[in-house]
């Protein structure tokens, strides 16, 4: 099927097999400016049919369903106008879990996965039941702070964001995930009201592109909330913050571990240490830039 036939609303369930949809689909995303259209008319697929890329790519050649051919139909046009697919199918997987996504929270990236990975690796004995006390400042759909208390039994994990509609999804993720018994869901801005050395960790993935990045940005990123994306002039202003607050929250010997911009990297180990803090190690992302920067207290 050609994008045009599908573009036109030729969605006879008769001749629209889930191959021609994928291929049409592709096209018209394409076509738009749609990054790895491919890709996102695959997750709208599966989202739409519910199943796996492997039952995807195994059932190609079936007709599609009047019914899923009109839901895709609908998802589509969302997606040609450059509405991100993790709210149009309302979630998004992240450290191999499912996350509920709503437009009230950021679409979690895979280089956030690095900052759990960077974790993990600084406190190994959590896995083996030790408690860590960790904060995620800026929560959003909580999927670092859940992964964290999925990955630590016993940790108490404490989730801040100055946005109430986040807290309530990152608390429905955690409802899922079987973890909201451990988890503390504060509404505050970076560190504010928290007691001297009373944590292990402190993790974020805060607002780091600059205003002016965020006035020329991608279609899609204007659709999550700026709150979650514009740093300021400089794209550090929630950084700064958060530094501050780390160095006074943090235990001696804790760590902080902050997502950064692709270029950042210098100017926020510069600030960390103007603040005292001694430099641990830096994580790149697959395009590798400098994307986690872990420090201790």
């Amino acid at each position: 099927m050609r994008a045009a036939d599908l573009e036109a609303g030729s969605l006879q369930a008769s001749v629209l097999t889930l191959r021609n949809w994928l291929a049409a689909a592709t096209a018209l995303l394409d076509n738009v400016g749609v990054r790895d259209a491919r890709i996102a008319a695959e997750w709208l697929a599966m989202a739409a049919l519910g199943m796996d890329r492997a039952g995807l790519y195994a059932r190609l050649g079936e007709t599609l369903s009047v019914e899923a051919a009109a839901r895709l139909s609908v998802w589509l046009d969302r997606c040609r106008a450059r509405e991100p697919v993790a709210y149009i199918v309302g979630e998004r997987e992240f450290w191999s879990r499912a996350f509920t996504i709503t437009p009230a929270v950021l679409v979690p990236r895979p280089e956030t996965e690095h900052v759990v990975e960077a974790a993990v690796d600084c406190f190994p004995e959590g896995r083996t039941g030790e408690a860590v006390r960790v904060c995620d400042v800026g929560t959003g759909s909580g999927c670092i702070a859940v992964s964290l208390a999925c990955e630590w039994p016993r940790a108490f994990v404490l989730a801040t964001d100055v946005s109430l509609p986040a807290l309530r999804v990152a608390r429905r993720n955690a409802q899922r995930h079987g973890v909201v018994d451990r988890m503390y869901f504060v509404c505050s801005h970076a560190l504010d009201g928290l007691s001297p050395a009373s944590l292990d960790l402190v993790v974020a993935n805060p607002p780091y592109l600059t205003t002016e990045e965020w006035n020329r940005a991608e279609p899609e990123l204007r659709w999550e909330p700026r709150l979650a994306l514009d740093g300021g002039a400089d794209g550090l202003d929630v950084v700064r913050a958060i530094v501050e607050g780390a160095r006074r929250a943090l235990r001696p010997g804790g760590w902080l571990i902050l997502e950064v911009g692709a270029t950042q990297a210098q100017r926020v180990e510069a600030l960390l240490r103007e603040a005292g803090m001694e430099r641990g190690f830096v994580r790149h992302d697959l395009a590798g830039w400098p994307r986690v920067i872990a420090a201790r207290n």
